[in-house]
């Protein structure tokens, strides 16, 4: 936590340390010892490996901080502090490691400016301290629930203890329990003053990002790259919010630097891969993972983006080798997810409702309630976009679904709740709230949309609201182009599918719309091609679909 605080060192990231240990035929939480630590720096051409030691003399401690030339076997530095009692071992490591940074040759100035003592930037009580890390330790394969009774501990210790609430506020999110997420975010930000300065980005960031108030998390990352120019992961959560924002070569851009600072972790890729998808560059895709591959980066979302890129690419050999590597893992609500998009495209929606409980189940048996929740609500509203109210007024949610439904009743308790929940929420007021009311009041619904127009790249519903306003006015011309954007832009379907596993069902449906409109506009040659493709599509869907039922009508009675 000390050392991160240096803009001029550069730590291995986790991500890589368990990566290589992998390589090394270790179990990536293995623990890290003298012996596996050297090997460890030498395969990742690191500088230095840094042993930490602590013994009792008497009533008192001496710590000890060894930092070795992996390859030599040099002692490049060697220091030792004593603490009085266990009260000062805190203000020891602190002193050790403002030593060390001075002496490879770090500058008194940046020293000075980065170096807040720790029981500032975390906590002034050591077994606060050591129940947060052991939280961490336990977090870090993904046990969010069980880390949350450590954080418990280390707050009831120290209440004041900012990074504690921070990561219990992940680990609930995590888990699916929201309201406790924003309590926790909340406490943390408000705690903002008495940490470190990358503490400080973290817990702003997860705030504004929790809050969606984007551009103020933007600002905090900028902030955080420029004071931080070797950290990949403020370039890597950059793209992140670009991609969110639909800001595709912007969100490309920080994924390529976060890679060329970290090109041995998978985060900078995937960001890279779900860009050039978006994009539709996706000979480029295929250069991205081509170097991933050669690189032997794994881990779930990898084969997840080559999933989604072998559907997009309507590449059935692929789609079945990615599917069988996720067969039986933890993390195969992943590929059920991305399964149950692709039938929705095609019109099958009983065999993608099955994928979606199944998903939905797998997730929760995990522990990611959140993520279950997300694969029921896009169950649900792909029954509404395919004409069947049924799931949606069941399940009394989601509220764009119970628009399109007529329940505008619900939809719109629903929507007040959420405004309550993200008041300043950039996607939630330019793009998600405007759906709603747009459904409820068709007469404004251009009018309503038009705040959406700056994120609708990487919003297809936003774009099929609009034209299905459009369609209600009767002006199909304008309907056909903003249907048109969807059709020409399939990548945007699947390169977030996992956040918005129901996207490629925009994509049919948007020849469909387009269909209707060049109805209205009188083009009968180029409804009947709109429809055609639609009907490609959905050459295997279910035959009792309502959707599939009135296109047939509309057909017939064009010919």
């Amino acid at each position: 936590m000390q050392l991160e605080q240096s803009p001029f060192l550069s730590l291995i990231s986790d991500e890589r340390i368990q990566h290589t240990l992998r390589l090394m035929d270790q179990p990536a939480d293995a623990r890290l010892t003298p012996e596996n630590t050297r090997e460890i720096c030498v395969r990742t051409g690191t500088a230095a490996a840094l042993e930490g030691s602590i013994a009792s003399l008497g009533t008192q401690y001496v710590l000890g901080l060894k930092a070795v030339n992996c390859r030599t076997g040099e002692i490049l530095d060697e220091e030792q502090v004593q603490a009085a009692r266990k009260e000062d071992v805190l203000d020891a490591l602190t002193t050790i490691a403002s030593n060390f940074r001075t002496r490879v040759g770090e500058s008194l100035a940046t020293i000075r400016e980065h170096n807040t003592p720790l029981e500032e930037a975390t906590t002034a009580s050591l077994d606060a301290l050591q129940n947060y890390s052991a939280g961490m330790v336990i977090m870090g394969p993904g046990h969010f629930r069980a880390a949350i009774p450590l954080f418990d501990r280390a707050i009831a210790i120290d209440p004041k203890f900012a990074m504690a609430y921070y990561l219990r506020g992940v680990a609930y999110e995590q888990a699916g329990d929201m309201e406790r997420s924003a309590q926790d975010a909340t406490r943390a930000f408000s705690q903002v003053d008495r940490v470190s300065e990358t503490e400080r980005t973290s817990i702003t960031a997860y705030y504004y990002r929790f809050t969606g108030e984007l551009d103020k998390e933007i600002d905090a990352w900028q902030l955080s790259a420029r004071n931080y120019p070797r950290n990949w992961s403020r370039h890597n959560q950059l793209s992140v919010t670009y991609i969110d924002m639909g800001q595709f070569e912007e969100g490309l851009k920080e994924g390529e630097e976060s890679a060329r600072l970290e090109p041995h972790v998978e985060p900078p890729w995937r960001r890279q891969l779900d860009a050039l998808m978006c994009l539709d560059r996706l000979p480029e895709a295929e250069a991205v993972a081509a170097k991933v591959r050669a690189l032997g980066i794994d881990g779930s979302r990898i084969p997840q983006r080559y999933l989604e890129s072998a559907y997009l690419e309507d590449d059935p050999a692929a789609v079945a080798r990615e599917v069988q590597w996720f067969a039986g893992k933890p993390e195969e609500y992943l590929s059920l997810g991305l399964q149950a998009a692709w039938l929705n495209m095609h019109g099958q929606r009983r065999e993608s409702s099955e994928k979606y409980q199944r998903a939905a189940e797998t997730a929760r048996r995990q522990g990611f309630q959140y993520v279950a929740d997300d694969f029921e609500e896009a169950d649900a509203r792909a029954d509404a976009l395919a004409g069947d109210c049924r799931r949606a007024r069941r399940l009394g949610r989601p509220a764009l679904a119970l628009a399109m439904c007529g329940e505008m009743v619900e939809a719109k308790k629903l929507a007040a709740e959420n405004s309550k929940l993200f008041p300043n929420g950039t996607i939630w007021n330019a793009v998600q709230l405007p759906e709603i009311e747009a459904m409820d009041e068709l007469d404004k619904g251009i009018e309503l949309m038009a705040t959406a127009s700056p994120y609708e790249r990487a919003y297809p519903d936003a774009v099929y609201v609009r034209g299905l306003v459009y369609l209600e006015m009767k002006r199909g011309a304008e309907a056909v182009a903003e249907f048109r954007k969807i059709a020409e832009h399939e990548g945007t379907s699947w390169g977030a599918t996992w956040v918005h596993p129901y996207w490629g069902q925009y994509y049919a449906l948007s020849y469909l719309g387009m269909a209707r409109g060049y109805v209205l506009a009188g083009e009968g040659a180029q409804a009947r091609d709109a429809y055609e493709k639609f009907f490609g599509l959905w050459k295997s869907a279910d035959a009792d679909l309502p959707l599939g039922r009135q296109a047939r009508a509309e057909y017939a009675k064009l010919r």
